[in-house]
């Protein structure tokens, strides 16, 4: 029974970790709150991924199948609007970039980004999107609070420039959204089956104590 409400405990105090407990780089994180059942989100931070960060950034441990139909998105939609060289919907998702060549044009191998969110934390790719300023020192013109002296461009310095902070903001998070999906995409799914195992398991709990009197009772 004590087993029982420690894993109950465990299990449901792991759901409510704080954005606070989270530091990126030398500040605090932003405060984020991830949320991967908002299929519109998803959808959305997927095509701005797509069309800003997929040129140079892989998720080469997801597959567009798996993306497509977890976020309901037809197939043949995601093929015609969403895969930009020769790949098959079955595909993982590489990119076309070699490492050689982005190693003359950019100084060094874009990192892959599947894990990022999972790895850093939400908050800290939210951060990091939100953080980028001005800085003629560097080879792009612009340096990260969060990862200082970062060897990447501005990305999404035209977006910005074209929205509202409150716009921007929402596509940062629609994007920081769907890379913690990506991340771990079963996440929802076990997060529901946990509670329906400890419903079960104290319901269980519960007959088996009842069958434990009687047998006491049959001992006496």
């Amino acid at each position: 029974m004590k087993l029982l409400v420690f894993l109950a405990f465990a299990f449901f105090s792991g759901l409510s970790i704080s954005a606070g407990d989270y530091k990126c780089g030398s500040i605090e994180c932003y405060e984020f709150s991830p949320d991967t059942k908002d299929k519109e989100s998803l959808q959305r931070g997927l095509s701005a991924y797509m069309n800003y960060c997929y040129g140079c950034h892989s998720l080469k441990y997801s597959r567009y199948k798996r993306v497509a139909e977890d976020l309901s998105i037809p197939l043949d939609i995601y093929e015609q609007n969403l895969i930009f060289d020769d790949s098959k919907i079955g595909d993982l998702m590489h990119i076309s970039l070699k490492e050689s060549k982005a190693i003359e044009l950019l100084g060094a191998k874009p990192p892959d980004l599947t894990l990022e969110a999972r790895l850093r934390s939400p908050e800290w790719v939210y951060t990091y999107l939100d953080t980028f300023y001005e800085d003629s020192s560097r080879p792009y013109g612009v340096n990260n609070k969060v990862y200082v002296n970062v060897s990447m461009p501005h990305v999404l310095e035209d977006i910005q420039s074209e929205l509202s902070e409150e716009e921007y903001d929402r596509y940062i998070a629609d994007i920081t959204n769907f890379l913690t999906y990506v991340s771990d995409p079963s996440a929802e799914t076990r997060k529901q089956l946990g509670i329906y195992v400890i419903l079960f398991l104290l319901i269980f709990t519960a007959f088996a104590y009842l069958v434990y009197r009687e047998f006491k009772k049959d001992l006496k």
